[in-house]
């Protein structure tokens, strides 16, 4: 009662302990009328001749209600006391009636939704009723005994305002790489946490001396992308907010580290990672019980942060950690909220677009509607995940279709489960006033009755299936390097989406910061060739990642342990069998690629890698066009770095590339496999580098100078000029396809014969090592 008084009027622990009024009110009207004691009704100002525009309000005080429009002064920039008009609501058994009416409703809530857009007149007064705004809960009315007034304005941070503990580089250790979350790397580490007095001192804060009296903490290291050193301010308002507040419920930061150009928050580790993991790897023995007991923590949490007027602006299943599993018999889960990331003002307006549906619609267009309100939309679609065992709607559509989505106010669907579907749509009102407080929800999920529940996956419509080329960054876990070029580089990565070292080995292309338009156009452009592609000598292409709105997509791609054969032959001793057996394959792959009417332009030992000692498969399409259908060549109008030491003499003169242009690099790919000798790695315009003195002769010995006698240009010359005498047929193949006349190479389809023919031959005949060194 006292609480009711001094702080929420329309607050109430239970059905039992409530006021006979609140409870009738709450009967009769549906939940904004039992959470609250005064609602309004405002009009759409009417002008009349005297001038005066009027609204209506619903004005709760004791049974009956009473329907109080108030009038404005007349004339414009008047002044002085609004007058009121009262229209009483009566209650003839269970139907309530609008004084002067005859009809009569089951419910004020059928009475008011009736009442919208009809006119009330009072005398000469008439005042037309546009929508019903109930208060919100815990605000100020006539029914609080109150001395002071409530800020009603969210808590904003600044420079001045930060405050969190600041650690010392070597009081941190990284580990392993446990994901990505928004502008940022996720890492497993350790912190020492000094317990000698003094620890805080400037002169300790910057000592590089370990301290021997101290404990080690596991704990997670969120590392901002030096890339974002622009938002660094934004983040440390994060740290300084999750610093400031205590709660059971939610994660403990530790605090910041800075280290070089890195800003790295330092946070609690929660053993059993997010909650989302574990709903869809247990999907469907979750029990109802086990849910509501989640929900109820988290609504706690948040529940604290609105009493002190914090926004968290990131509440969704992947964000709440898992303590305590409690999925055995006598015990129960135990979650943590984890901090929102970086913080919510300065997301692009795509990356607010892809947190659809988690996000408030208020707060997609403009960021400054951020409140309270919008953790309890985030945190009704949160309880959407938790029903559905982590499945969310919306998460296979394109962002032009979420924005749509909200854009004509659809609603998600609901659980079958009555009572929750009715709070959940409480929570993703359209209105921000209309959803309810979090102590409202919390008193409400407490009220349930587990065991009366029906199931509450139970869904209309049906969720689509989910998009396995679609990859999530968060479970992406860098293992290492794999290799860099000028443009990009291709990295290691475990995709993990089960959160427990079960995950699959990818290899993630990306390109590096501030590329070209025209190189942005060529990674678009591999990206939707690789799509197209499925044979057993050709990469496979597994999907894409992207952050920030699709401004950043990164190509998966499956892992090729053994890696490129230029980096493999000159370690292993491989047969000239097994050399023949691999140009054999890189045919395969190359003839499939030319029925679909691709050249590939980038064609080299390089760019062949070595799935195991008998497979290889062609990769990086980055230069790959599409030859249009009736014509025979593809002419590349950007005068952009190409491998020239693999082009053909049409490429270089005249930037035409055939089919046949393809069938040179090839020429050129099985002379690096016989050799081991390789190109110069240097890249070139093909019109300079043809217009060069002596291009060849300067960098490579390009095929038309590979035969000329004496020509002396590498170790592996000396075996090469023998090479007709030994091996005349391979050699004569190779002088084909380096024919000056590109019509006059074989096709791909035609050397896979030959080249198997070879290979059963040299196998037979050799079974010993093959070796040109």
């Amino acid at each position: 009662g006292y609480f009711r008084l001094t702080a929420d009027s329309s607050h109430y622990l239970c059905h039992e302990v409530a006021p006979p009024r609140l409870v009738m009110k709450g009967k009769s009207a549906g939940w904004k009328f039992a959470f609250c004691c005064l609602g309004r009704v405002w009009a759409q100002p009417v002008e009349f001749p005297c001038g005066r525009a009027r609204g209506d309000a619903l004005r709760w005080s004791t049974p009956p209600p009473i329907l109080t429009p108030p009038a404005l002064p007349q004339g414009p920039g008047a002044q002085g006391a609004l007058k009121y008009r009262q229209f009483r609501i009566q209650k003839k058994g269970n139907s309530f009636v609008l004084e002067g009416w005859d009809r009569e409703f089951p419910t004020l809530r059928e009475l008011l939704d009736v009442l919208k857009g009809c006119t009330l007149k009072s005398g000469e007064e008439s005042f037309t009723v546009k929508r019903c705004c109930p208060p919100k809960p815990g605000e100020i009315s006539d029914l609080l005994i109150t001395w002071k007034v409530k800020d009603s304005t969210k808590q904003i941070l600044n420079l001045t305002q930060l405050s969190f503990h600041q650690i010392r580089k070597n009081e941190i250790t990284q580990r392993a790489h446990l994901g990505q979350g928004t502008r940022t790397n996720i890492y497993d580490g350790v912190l020492n946490v000094c317990s000698t007095a003094g620890a805080d001192d400037e002169a300790e804060y910057f000592s590089s001396e370990p301290n021997n009296n101290s404990r080690e903490l596991h704990v997670v290291l969120k590392v901002l992308d030096p890339s974002h050193r622009d938002i660094a301010l934004a983040f440390f308002e994060t740290a300084s907010l999750m610093s400031q507040v205590s709660h059971v419920h939610l994660a403990f930061v530790h605090g910041v580290c800075v280290r070089g150009s890195e800003n790295i928050m330092v946070e609690e580790f929660v053993e059993h990672g997010p909650l989302d993991v574990l709903l869809r790897k247990e999907k469907g023995r979750v029990t109802v019980s086990w849910k509501i007991t989640v929900a109820k923590q988290l609504a706690s949490a948040l529940s604290y942060l609105e009493d002190k007027n914090l926004v968290h602006g990131n509440v969704c299943a992947k964000n709440i950690l898992l303590a305590r599993k409690g999925l055995e018999d006598g015990s129960l889960p135990f979650v943590k909220l984890s901090d929102p990331g970086v913080s919510f003002t300065v997301l692009s307006r795509e990356e607010r677009v892809d947190r659809i549906p988690w996000i408030a619609p208020e707060c997609v267009q403009d960021m400054g509607n951020l409140s309270t309100a919008a953790d309890k939309w985030s945190f009704g679609t949160t309880l959407l995940e938790i029903c559905f065992d982590a499945d969310v709607p919306l998460k296979e559509r394109t962002p032009s279709e979420k924005e749509r989505f909200y854009e004509k106010r659809h609603r998600l669907p609901e659980p079958s489960c009555k009572e929750l579907a009715t709070l959940i749509s409480q929570c993703l009102s359209y209105a921000p006033s209309e959803r309810p407080s979090f102590r409202t929800i919390l008193r409400d999920l407490t009220q349930l009755q587990p065991h009366n529940l029906v199931d509450v996956t139970s869904v209309n419509p049906d969720f689509p299936v989910s998009d396995p080329t679609v990859f999530q960054k968060r479970y992406l876990k860098k293992i290492r390097e794999l290799g860099e070029g000028h443009f990009g580089k291709v990295s290691l990565y475990c995709y993990d989406p089960t959160n427990d070292g079960t995950g699959e080995m990818v290899a993630v292309k990306s390109l590096k910061a501030g590329c070209s338009q025209q190189l942005l156009a060529s990674w678009k452009r591999e990206i939707e060739i690789l799509k197209t592609l499925y044979h057993e000598n050709i990469v496979k292409y597994k999907g894409c990642c992207s952050e920030q709105g699709e401004k950043i997509v990164q190509l998966i791609m499956e892992y090729v342990p053994l890696g490129s054969l230029r980096d493999y032959l000159p370690k292993h001793n491989v047969s000239l069998a097994h050399i023949l057996l691999f140009a054999q394959q890189i045919c395969e792959g190359m003839a499939y690629l030319h029925s679909l009417h691709y050249i590939h332009r980038d064609l080299a030992a390089r760019n062949v890698l070595l799935e195991n000692e008998n497979v290889v498969k062609i990769g990086d399409f980055g230069l790959a066009k599409a030859i249009p259908e009736g014509h025979e060549y593809y002419r590349v109008c950007e005068d952009g770095d190409s491998p020239v030491f693999w082009y053909a003499v049409e490429c270089l003169k005249e930037c035409k590339f055939y089919y046949a242009s393809d069938v040179w690099s090839f020429g050129v790919t099985l002379y690096e496999l016989l050799t081991t000798f390789y190109p110069h790695p240097i890249k070139s315009s093909p019109r300079v580098f043809f217009c060069s003195p002596s291009p060849f002769l300067t960098f490579f010995p390009s095929p038309h100078y590979l035969f000329t006698p004496g020509c002396s240009f590498s170790p592996r010359s000396p075996f090469f000029n023998h090479f007709p005498l030994f091996f005349p047929q391979i050699y004569r193949l190779m002088k084909n396809c380096w024919e000056a006349e590109a019509s006059f190479r074989p096709a791909f389809p035609n050397l896979v014969p030959i080249l198997k023919t070879f290979h059963e031959k040299y196998r037979a005949q050799a079974p010993s090592v093959f070796s040109l060194c």
